[in-house]
């Protein structure tokens, strides 16, 4: 969608998808390539009906694969929300830059390439992120680090493949759950548990006009005694999520019994989120909300199972 080069008051988004093209003279070698620009944003600017906008677009393209260019800051929740809205038959893959073009070691140029050898190759998943040489599932990607080019992981899973010697490596994956569009999403919250938090951020979620609520809780899934009863009355007026603030590992569903831990909010209606970020459980928890399914409960969960 967008890409940055360095101007006189900073790196900012200006490079067209054109621009990004010319800067790769081997992509010629391996396929005829098509640009066209969506937008020139920075990732954090951008919405969730742009990423609809993005998949309807795909989806009606007539090629063998497709690139999607953008800034690193949203990639894994802009992936996976495509991950469950797109239902194109050829690859999209999302790559990015950690460097912009002007700095030494720029790492935009070899990132496109590996795309789009992934998005040429056999048993391509139907969403990817591929950054570093390195393919990942939108369902575990996560951006670890602020500057390293190496900063994309799946600590959950690891990534599904790799790029050597110009040779796509790909481990098996399971075909991602997809969902219909809906009109519209609804406003989901995301807090997390702290130390010695009084609470009054969760006493505006009603108020507000939130339509659900995602908690990262500590640990395994856990808050403060003061936050358990203030989540029992949210969850009495509207979905909320458990997950957990930690990066890797599953939110518990029976192993603590204190109040404020994991058996004792879901014993007050909180819906754990496995080992699903809880950035992503806020995307998917906005989608299926706004699609009113009204087994909303289960599609959640059956989304869960799969990371």
């Amino acid at each position: 969608m967008a890409a940055s080069s360095e101007e006189g008051s900073g790196v900012r988004p200006a490079l067209t998808a054109a621009d990004l093209i010319s800067a790769a003279p081997e992509l010629s070698s391996i396929a005829d390539i098509q640009a066209e620009t969506l937008s020139l944003k920075g990732s954090a600017n951008l919405r969730f009906q742009e990423i609809v906008t993005l998949c309807q677009h795909a989806e009606n393209a007539t090629c063998d694969g497709i690139l999607v260019t953008q800034g690193t800051d949203t990639m894994e929740e802009t992936s996976f929300l495509a991950s469950l809205l797109y239902k194109g038959s050829v690859p999209l893959v999302f790559t990015g830059a950690m460097r912009s073009p002007g700095q030494p070691g720029a790492d935009g140029r070899a990132n496109l390439l590996a795309a789009a050898q992934t998005a040429l190759a056999d048993g391509a998943p139907s969403v990817s992120v591929v950054m570093n040489d390195e393919i990942h599932h939108p369902f575990y990607v996560t951006k670890a680090h602020t500057s390293n080019v190496a900063a994309f992981q799946s600590p959950v899973r690891g990534p599904i493949g790799q790029i050597a010697e110009d040779t796509v490596y790909l481990h098996p994956v399971h075909p991602s759950p997809t969902f219909d569009i809906p009109a519209q999403f609804a406003p989901i919250a995301l807090l997390s548990a702290l130390l010695d938090d009084d609470g009054n951020l969760f006493d505006t979620i009603l108020s507000a006009g939130y339509a659900g609520l995602v908690v990262e809780g500590f640990g395994a899934g856990h808050v403060s005694e003061l936050v358990s009863e203030k989540l029992a009355g949210i969850a009495h007026e509207v979905p909320v999520i458990l997950s957990s603030r930690v990066r890797a590992g599953s939110v518990f569903e029976r192993t603590y019994g204190y109040r404020g831990a994991e058996i004792d909010l879901l014993s007050k209606g909180l819906v754990p989120a496995g080992r699903l970020s809880g950035r992503k459980a806020r995307i998917l928890l906005s989608l299926l909300l706004g699609l009113k399914m009204p087994n909303w409960r289960q599609e959640f969960a059956m989304v869960v199972k799969q990371v």
